[in-house]
């Protein structure tokens, strides 16, 4: 395959989006769900006849018009890139077979959700910071849109503050492009990676402020994608994601945060921010205990999910964090399952609400008889969450808790973290188990039709009445085979686990983007990996997790198997103590406890100082 292609995983989506306005100027005209899956496809096709060569470590680049790199609006597919866009297809398939089968959804939420594809296939392909700056504008107005897409006043107040921290965000990461340029006359990653590592810019020297301006620079950059990440700060996350239509909640949860994130491992690992490394160790460990237990205090389904989220994303920027080959990689693979077992849930516990009308852990429980399919679903996904063999889960949380072996607090609050989500997806499984009920009263489950839509509107109606209307059903095929989808990739994550160790230590520790220049390589083995000394270091690594070494770790490791099974019994005991008397008056409290908005914005600068100093010790 040539470079010129590449340009293609953009322009598809985007031409796609603008078809689905046919539908919308021509009503008759059913277009939107045709283009949405021909997007799907062709970009699908595309990535196949790249993927031999980069598995091979080839890099393919392209610059638009012909013009000289710097000038012209460049982008580069490597290995990450590679998985990145994987991972945004395989949401992306089962995220539109749900919505078909949901239904409710105009051409206008097509062209929207084709335009966040679109956009997150730029952020992950530029090739320089301001073209990284404008892909991320277009996924954020995309989101913003998505999230109150139904217009109600929860998503809607979601939404706005979604749109507000972003724009702050996305405005600290262009003050930190400006001051990029002005030290350094160039935004491409060649010539900023030349500037951090020579202290010097490709045409003049650095400034005479700059310990002041370079540090702070890095840090509003940074910041302004932690917004995105959901790290500087993380509360506007549990409403954007918890009242979004659902297969938003699972794209925003599944994908979106995670390309997000990849921009900040590129930047990272790109000028070799040690420091920063440490500060998302130390951010993510912290973020994946307050997130669990915030989540146990929830009986919203969808929020306590969305809290979850947080918390996984915790154990994606501490292994980033670590910057240990095993902790890196555990990182990169967590990511994939983290966006597999979330969509699924997300979408399961949604299809709870559409067959219910009910979102709330008090007024609806033991459905699982009525559904036993969509019971499994679901328990494949809260197994997988919870790092229970052989599902994936278990498999990137073993890499990274072995890779943070030698950070003792960190190591702990992640396991703190596991044991407070064991005990939180046993909560939520009441979903499923115990006595039926809906809105708040008893129901013979077993007289509505099993594997129907049941489409009812949820009600802020008291628990004790029942005032729902009248259950309308149709068949609900193509959002079971959505989530089935997410179901065989956690379990198939999980079962092929070394071969996914292989496959991610390929990207992650040798990487590619070598294209970018000579000085990308130089000491270090790949722009993403962990700052490896070399080369050599990296074969050892791979070399020490081949398949009979892999299946040692994984499977016949009786350390791990401990582990986990004192997590499950000790995670039963939190759920004990959260479902007792005691437990509930404790969460009354917890839930009393709220972040304002202002509040939010000051955690933002209290953030971003932090990161400031951190960057400025290094420089």
């Amino acid at each position: 395959m040539t470079s010129d292609a590449i340009l293609l995983f953009t322009v598809i989506p985007l031409f796609g989006s603008f078809v689905t306005l046919v539908e919308k100027a021509v009503p008759s005209l059913k277009v939107a769900k045709p283009a949405a899956l021909a997007s799907f496809f062709l970009s699908v096709l595309l990535l196949g006849l790249y993927g031999e060569g980069i598995y091979g470590g080839a890099v393919y680049s392209k610059v638009v018009g012909g013009w000289p790199r710097g000038i012209g609006i460049g982008q580069e597919l490597d290995g990450i890139a590679w998985v990145a866009l994987a991972l945004v297809y395989l949401i992306y398939l089962p995220v539109l077979l749900y919505s078909f089968s949901e239904g409710g959804y105009d051409s206008r939420f097509y062209f929207f959700l084709l335009l966040l594809q679109g956009g997150m296939a730029g952020i992950v392909l530029a090739y320089d910071v301001f073209n990284l700056f404008v892909f991320l504008e277009i996924t954020g107005i995309a989101a913003y849109v998505l999230i109150g897409y139904q217009k109600k006043d929860r998503a809607l107040f979601a939404g706005f503050k979604y749109l507000m921290l972003s724009s702050l965000g996305i405005t600290l990461f262009l003050l930190g492009v400006f001051l990029l340029y002005r030290d350094t006359g160039s935004l491409t990653y060649t010539d900023l990676r030349t500037w951090a590592l020579e202290g010097m810019a490709p045409a003049k020297p650095v400034t005479a402020l700059a310990w002041i301006s370079t540090p702070f620079a890095l840090a509003t950059l940074l910041a302004g994608i932690g917004v995105r990440t959901a790290f500087l700060p993380y509360t506007w996350l549990p409403d954007a994601h918890g009242f979004a239509p659902h297969p938003i909640s699972a794209s925003l949860s599944g994908v979106v945060i995670k390309i997000s994130f990849m921009v900040v491992w590129k930047l990272i690992v790109l000028l070799e921010l040690s420091e920063a490394r440490q500060f998302l160790l130390w951010m993510g460990s912290a973020i994946a205990l307050i997130g669990v237990l915030r989540a146990l205090t929830q009986t919203d389904v969808k929020v306590l999910l969305a809290w979850h989220s947080v918390s996984q994303m915790g154990y994606i920027f501490a292994g980033f964090g670590a910057g240990t080959e095993m902790a890196t990689v555990g990182s990169l693979y967590h990511m994939v399952s983290h966006a597999f077992f979330k969509a699924l849930l997300f979408l399961s516990v949604g299809t709870v609400i559409l067959f219910t009308g009910e979102r709330s852990l008090v007024k609806v429980s033991g459905l699982g008889r009525s559904f036993p399919y969509l019971a499994v679903l679901f328990a494949i996904g809260a197994l997988s969450i919870m790092g229970v063999p052989p599902f994936v889960g278990y498999v990137s949380k073993s890499l990274i808790f072995e890779g943070l072996k030698n950070h003792s607090i960190p190591y702990w609050l992640l396991f703190a973290a596991s044991v407070g989500t064991v005990a939180s997806f046993t909560k939520l499984s009441l979903l499923f188990r115990g006595s039926p009920m809906v809105a708040g009263k008893s129901t013979e489950d077993s007289a509505r039709p099993r594997g129907s839509f049941q489409r009812v509107e949820p009600t802020d109606t008291p628990s004790g009445l029942d005032t729902r209307p009248a259950l309308q059903t149709r068949p609900f095929k193509s959002g079971y085979l959505g989530m089935s989808l997410l179901a065989v990739f956690c379990v198939l994550g999980g079962l092929l686990g070394t071969y996914g160790i292989q496959l991610f230590s390929t990207i992650a520790l040798h990487g590619s983007a070598v294209s970018m220049g000579p000085a990308i390589s130089v000491g270090t083995a790949t722009l993403y990996g962990s700052a490896l000394p070399n080369e050599a270091a990296a074969s050892a690594f791979q070399e020490s997790m081949q398949l009979t070494h892999g299946v040692t770790f994984l499977w016949l490791n009786g350390k791990e198997y401990l582990k986990t099974i004192v997590t499950l019994l000790l995670g039963y005991g939190v759920y004990r103590f959260i479902v007792s008397k005691k437990g509930k008056e404790v969460q009354a409290w917890a839930n009393r406890l709220r972040i304002s908005f202002d509040n939010q914005l000051v955690l933002l600068l209290v953030g971003l100082i932090l990161l400031a100093v951190f960057l400025a010790i290094q420089y």
